[in-house]
């Protein structure tokens, strides 16, 4: 399992999720060349940031999708403010475009109500599995494990 991290100009680095999000992040930012007093976080091509620093003793592939790609973000917290600031470190204007930009700066205006969004998605998903499979089901009785139909049937 791996995922891939865009940083810089255009650079892309492969990472393993299989370990705590703490982990994860320092190795990022090893490797993606970023100091180590600068907090860093994830956000998909979508720019919904992942906040992985807010539960560092979760694995990271618990958050993360297998064979994802993500973009290193900054992340500045003011005195004043309890909000942060989302700072793509990536140098791409085909994916760092307005549409990104804009859904950064409304994270910013949000509160972090990460797990709530995630739950959402999981439980659409849930839901069209289940109808998924349900039509395999019915499908599946009227015919042999060849996709054929019974001749039993085909007499009548």
């Amino acid at each position: 399992m791996f995922i891939t991290v865009k940083y810089g100009e255009k650079e892309e680095a492969l990472f393993n999720p299989n370990c705590k999000t703490m982990l994860l992040l320092e190795d990022i930012k090893r490797r993606c060349k970023c100091s180590m007093g600068v907090e860093v976080d994830l956000s998909d091509q979508e720019g919904n940031i992942k906040h992985l620093s807010e539960s560092p003793q979760r694995y990271a592939n618990e958050v993360l999708k297998e064979r994802e790609s993500f973009v290193l973000i900054k992340v500045e917290k003011n005195d004043v403010s309890s909000k942060p600031h989302y700072i793509p470190l990536l140098n791409d204007n085909e994916a760092i475009d307005a549409a990104f930009l804009a859904r950064l700066s409304t994270k910013e205006n949000l509160s972090l109500s990460s797990g709530k969004t995630t739950g959402k998605k999981k439980s659409n998903r849930n839901a069209d599995r289940g109808r998924d499979s349900q039509r395999g089901r019915t499908g599946a009785k009227s015919t042999t494990p060849t996709g054929r139909r019974k001749q039993s049937q085909d007499r009548k």
